[in-house]
């Protein structure tokens, strides 16, 4: 792998080749059908039920009865294997490498740009005020949780936590250090959208947090997206994203 290619550089090709392939498929706007794309494409992107099967790609799930949402991310990473090779090669990269970029497949990276294209995205989330069930209604296809995580690829410092059944799932910053475990401004804001199963913001001690509700009858997940003030950054000191 060429070591000295940066974040934004990697980011940059995929954003590229994903505004090619658009442009090409004639999508202005979002939501992207993944399906339609890759059907047009002769890809095949149908998951199939788990199970023990030779070549499996861990990064593709196949739920035994997948959601539609599913169905779009598999059909997404489907299309970002196929845009691999040419992507490695704009990037200087050997065919062979097996190391992932970021600690993310290449095809996982295309598939969240291909979703939630960056020539739209981030106009989007400013507009929408980082909301992310209002997000959804515009990119439809995509799950709440990849719109969530995909929101620390834009430049407004913050960290993005998902919490399924009141455990910390993912937690990551991309612009301070922050710990696994949840500050208690952020506990305030999960219990009360995990008890009330309604969006919350709160602000306290430095911290503004928003909080939104994915449940379902036996499951619940919250997905957080906090803020904090110059003081409370400097103390936890500032970092490139991780």
């Amino acid at each position: 792998m060429n070591e000295d290619l940066s974040r934004e550089e990697i980011h940059s090709a995929v954003d590229r080749a994903v505004e090619e392939l658009l442009s090409d498929a004639a999508i202005q706007a979002p939501p992207v059908d993944a399906l339609i794309l890759a059907r047009r494409l002769g890809i095949p992107a149908e998951p199939r039920p788990k199970g023990p099967r030779a070549g499996a790609k861990k990064d593709w799930p196949a739920p035994h009865d997948p959601t539609p949402e599913a169905k779009q991310w598999f059909a997404a990473q489907a299309i970002g294997a196929y845009l691999k090779p040419s992507l490695l090669q704009r990037l200087g990269i050997p065919p062979e490498q097996k190391r992932l970029l970021m600690g993310e497949s290449l095809a996982t990276l295309v598939a969240s740009h291909l979703l939630l294209p960056a020539a739209w995205f981030g106009d989007d989330a400013r507009a929408l005020e980082y909301d992310v069930l209002e997000l959804k209604k515009r990119y439809a296809t995509v799950a709440v949780d990849v719109i969530a995580w995909r929101l620390l690829d834009l430049p407004a410092p913050c960290v993005i936590t998902i919490v399924d059944n009141d455990h910390v799932q993912r937690r990551r910053s991309n612009a301070w250090r922050v710990r696994h475990e949840l500050e208690e401004p952020e506990r305030e804001c999960q219990r009360y959208v995990n008890h009330f199963s309604r969006p919350r913001v709160v602000c306290a001690d430095g911290w503004t947090v928003q909080g939104w509700p994915v449940h379902q009858a036996d499951w619940k997940r919250e997905i957080l997206r906090s803020l904090v003030d110059e003081e409370v950054m400097n103390r936890m000191g500032r970092q490139g994203p991780d």
